[in-house]
């Protein structure tokens, strides 16, 4: 009776633990899917490049397909765009849904070059905070692009014609802190991959033990691009 009692609340606590593990999987909202339900096109690697304003293409190889990863057609300091305005509306809208813990699905891991180290990898989650929603008004857009160099709008008006131009007229900005939770047993050369690859796409401080984080600040995260 004894042993038939202990295996049943081996049983309990199993299942227990599952159903959390499961609950918490669950909760663990993926960032693409939400800012895409958010309304913004997704960068395959947030920095501070492409705010609003910048004009840019899909870097050559890459195709219109989320996360985006662009390249400058005009230099920003080219382009003197004004300074964005901050939509409240937005913001607290964007805050609400990113301020949770947040994962990154496996396509992005690949872009962001640890795709051939997610063997070593349980999982991959960051914080977002200080989430701003910048913009800048269709006038502002098209009094940059009225106001370029002859370089610049030769490379614009290129591009435009085979509909290679985009022109990000909102973003989403904040501060994050990512976090990557090593597979136990991961070698220190897995573990040295990792942090490389986590160093090449984020910059930062790094701080290395059995769970290896980075931040940045000021990054775009999500993009409202018009053809231009």
């Amino acid at each position: 009776m004894k042993r038939y009692t202990m295996l049943l609340l081996l049983c309990l606590t199993a299942t227990s633990c599952n159903t959390t593990e499961q609950q918490h999987a669950r909760e663990m909202a993926d960032l693409n899917s939400t800012l895409t339900a958010l309304g913004y096109d997704t960068v395959a690697l947030p920095s501070t490049a492409f705010g609003p304003g910048s004009l840019v293409t899909i870097a050559k190889g890459t195709g219109f397909s989320l996360p985006l990863k662009l390249t400058y057609l005009c230099r920003p300091d080219f382009t003197h765009a004004p300074p964005p305005i901050v939509d409240p509306a937005a913001t607290q809208t964007a805050s609400r849904s990113l301020s949770t813990s947040l994962s990154l699905d496996p396509g992005t891991l690949t872009k962001m070059g640890l795709g051939a180290s997610l063997n070593y990898v349980d999982s991959v989650t960051l914080e977002l905070t200080d989430v701003t929603v910048e913009q800048l008004a269709l006038d502002d857009l098209h009094h940059i692009r009225s106001t370029l160099g002859p370089d610049c709008q030769a490379i614009l008006t290129d591009f435009s014609s085979r509909s290679l131009a985009y022109q990000t007229q909102q973003a989403i900005r904040a501060d994050v802190t990512y976090s990557i939770q090593m597979k136990r047993g991961a070698s220190a050369e897995a573990k040295g991959l990792v942090l490389k690859a986590l160093l090449a796409a984020f910059g930062g401080s790094i701080q290395s033990n059995q769970e290896l984080s980075a931040s940045g600040k000021g990054l775009f995260y999500g993009l409202v691009l018009t053809k231009v």
